[in-house]
C-alpha cells in the first residue's frame, strides 16, 4: 500500500471532531436525504419532511447522510446549510453519542472510480471528515454503479486507507454497507465488497425492500418460496432470510450476526414494497434470532425523513417507525405505549362495501385513537372500534390492518393482518400490452409493461430508463409479469 499523504490541514477541535463508537451498541439507523422535499414523491404519492440534523429523534443513534456522489472522485455539499452550519449539527449528534456516517451512491448515482484513484477517493472521504465531521461512510452502490469501472476492488482500498489513517490518531472510521439483499447470494455483484472489507466493516445493513417477490426457498414451509412482497408471512420472511446471511445458508453469502442490520422502509410511502404492516412481526422475528443465539445488531430505515412525512392525504406518518422500535433496539420497556388491538375481523361483506370490528388493546392508556389501514394505506382516524368501507370493487381482496394511538402520540404494533373480498365474481384485472422495452429515457410509471429478451415485465418503482436498468439486471425497477 502506498504511504498516505493527509491532503489538508485538521479542523478545529470541536463536538464534531470525536469520532463516535458503536461498538456492542445496537443501533437504529436512518437515512437522512440532502435534497428538498417535493409534493407526491412518495411511492403513495405522499411527500417526506425537510428536516435538520439536529431535528432527528435521539432514538436514532446512527445517522447516513445521502449522498456522496458524482461524475470523477464522488463528493458531498450540504443543501441548504453552510459547512459550518451542517458541522455544528453533527457535532450535536457526536455530543449525544451518536453517529452520523456519509452514504456514497444512492439509486441515481454513476459513479465510476478506476485503477490509480484510490488515494484520491481516500483524500476526498478523509476531506469530508475533516470539513463536516463525518464518523465513517456507508456504501449504498446500486445498479449499474456497483459493477462499474473498478468501483469493487477500489473503493474497497480508499476505505482501508481511510482506517487506517484515523486509526493512526486513535480515532475508529466506521465502514458500514446496506445493499440490496439479492446481490448478497453468493457470486452476485456485493460479495466482493464484502470480502475485500471482510476484517473491516462494521456492519452491512440489507435492504429487505423494493424486491418484490424476490426472497428465498425454505424446505420446511409449505410453500417453501418466502417473498419479500408476502405480507402475510412477514414475520417468516424476516426471520428466515435474516438466518440465512448470518449463517451463510440457501446460497447466501455469510455476515456474522453481531455486525448484521435488517433495513425497513418507514411507511408505504418511503418505498415500492417491504413495508412491514405489523411491526409485531419484526419484534418476533429478533425474538426467534435472539432463540437461536443470532441476535442482529439492530434495524435501518430509509428514511428519517419519510418516518416524519405525510400520506396523500396529508396525514402525518408521525415517527411512526422509531416509534414502534425503538423499544426493540433501545429496550426502556417503561415508555411503552398501547399494545395492539385485537381480533380485527369483519362481520358482513356486500358486493360495495365490508364492515369491520376490533377490540381495544389488552393493556395501554385511556383515550386511545385507532388508525384503520387498507392494503398498507391509512384509511381513517377514529375512536371508534368499527368501521364501515364503502365504494369498493366487487369481487376483490382487500387487506385490513389497525393501530392503537395514545394521548402522547404512541403507537401500538399493529393488530393482526386481515384478508377480506367483497362479494361478487373475482375480478381478473385486464391484460396490459407489453411493448418492447425502450432504454432511451422514457419515464416509465409503476404498472407499465415491456417486453424484453421474450419475456414480459412489470414496472415496480417509477424511473427514467437507461442502458443499465434492463428488466432483468433492475429487479428493484422490474418485476416479472403475472401471468393470467
Amino acid at each position: 500500500m502506498k504511504p498516505f499523504k493527509f491532503p489538508s490541514p485538521r479542523a478545529p477541535e470541536d463536538d464534531a471532531s470525536p469520532m463516535s463508537s458503536i461498538e456492542g451498541k445496537k443501533i437504529l439507523m436512518g437515512f437522512w436525504h440532502n435534497w428538498p422535499s417535493e409534493p407526491g414523491n412518495g411511492y403513495q404519492r405522499g411527500q417526506s419532511t425537510n428536516l435538520a440534523l439536529e431535528q432527528v429523534p435521539q432514538d436514532y443513534n446512527v445517522v447516513a447522510v445521502a449522498f456522496m456522489k458524482g461524475h470523477g472522485i464522488p463528493t458531498f455539499k450540504p443543501y441548504g446549510f453552510s459547512d459550518a452550519e451542517f458541522r455544528r449539527q453533527i457535532g450535536v449528534l457526536n455530543k449525544q453519542g451518536r453517529a452520523v456516517l456519509i452514504s456514497l451512491g444512492g439509486a441515481d448515482a454513476e459513479i465510476a472510480v478506476y485503477t490509480g484513484q484510490e488515494q484520491s477517493l481516500a483524500n476526498e472521504i478523509i476531506r469530508l471528515c475533516e470539513v463536516y465531521g463525518f464518523d465513517g461512510l456507508d456504501i449504498d452502490l446500486e445498479q449499474s454503479a456497483i459493477t462499474a469501472a473498478d468501483n469493487q476492488s477500489v473503493i474497497p482500498a480508499a476505505l482501508k486507507q481511510v482506517r487506517h489513517h484515523y486509526e493512526a490518531q486513535g480515532k475508529h472510521f466506521i465502514i458500514s454497507m446496506a445493499p440490496e439483499f439479492p446481490y448478497l447470494n453468493l457470486g452476485r455483484e456485493y460479495v466482493k465488497y464484502i470480502t475485500a472489507l471482510e476484517d473491516y466493516y462494521d456492519f452491512i445493513a440489507p435492504q429487505y425492500y423494493n424486491q418484490g417477490g424476490d426472497g428465498l426457498y425454505v424446505p420446511e414451509l409449505d410453500p417453501g418460496w418466502l417473498g419479500q412482497n408476502d405480507d402475510e408471512r412477514k414475520e417468516h420472511f424476516l426471520y428466515y432470510l435474516t438466518r440465512a446471511l448470518v449463517t451463510g445458508t440457501s446460497g447466501f453469502i455469510h455476515i456474522p450476526p453481531e455486525k448484521f442490520v435488517i433495513g425497513l422502509p418507514s411507511n408505504p410511502d418511503a418505498a415500492a414494497t417491504g413495508f412491514v404492516i405489523s411491526p409485531q412481526d419484526v419484534y418476533n422475528a429478533f425474538e426467534r434470532l435472539d432463540a437461536d443465539g443470532t441476535s442482529i445488531k439492530g434495524l435501518m430505515t430509509w428514511s428519517v425523513d419519510w418516518d416524519n412525512g405525510r400520506d396523500k392525504n396529508g396525514q402525518g406518518y408521525n415517527w411512526g417507525f422509531v416509534t414502534a422500535y425503538k423499544s426493540l433496539i433501545h429496550g426502556g420497556g417503561g415508555e411503552q405505549g398501547p399494545s395492539a388491538p385485537r381480533h380485527l375481523h369483519s362481520f358482513e361483506q356486500t358486493r360495495t362495501s365490508i364492515s369491520l370490528m376490533w377490540q381495544p388493546p389488552a393493556s395501554g392508556s385511556s383515550g386511545l385513537r385507532y388508525e384503520l389501514f387498507c392494503d398498507g394505506e391509512r384509511l381513517i382516524r377514529t375512536e371508534q372500534v368499527s368501521f364501515h368501507h364503502e365504494h369498493l370493487t366487487p369481487g376483490t381482496l382487500y387487506r385490513y390492518s389497525v393501530s392503537a394511538v395514545d394521548a402522547d402520540g404512541r403507537r401500538s404494533p399493529s393488530s393482526n393482518l386481515l384478508q377480506v373480498r367483497t362479494e361478487g365474481d373475482i375480478v381478473v384485472p385486464p391484460k396490459p400490452e407489453y411493448p418492447e422495452w425502450n432504454p432511451n429515457g422514457i419515464a416509465y410509471v409503476v404498472g407499465d409493461g415491456v417486453s424484453y429478451e421474450g419475456k414480459q415485465y412489470t414496472c415496480i418503482q417509477a424511473h427514467t430508463s437507461n442502458a443499465g436498468w434492463n428488466p432483468v439486471g433492475a429487479f428493484t425497477l422490474w418485476a416479472p409479469a403475472p401471468v393470467h
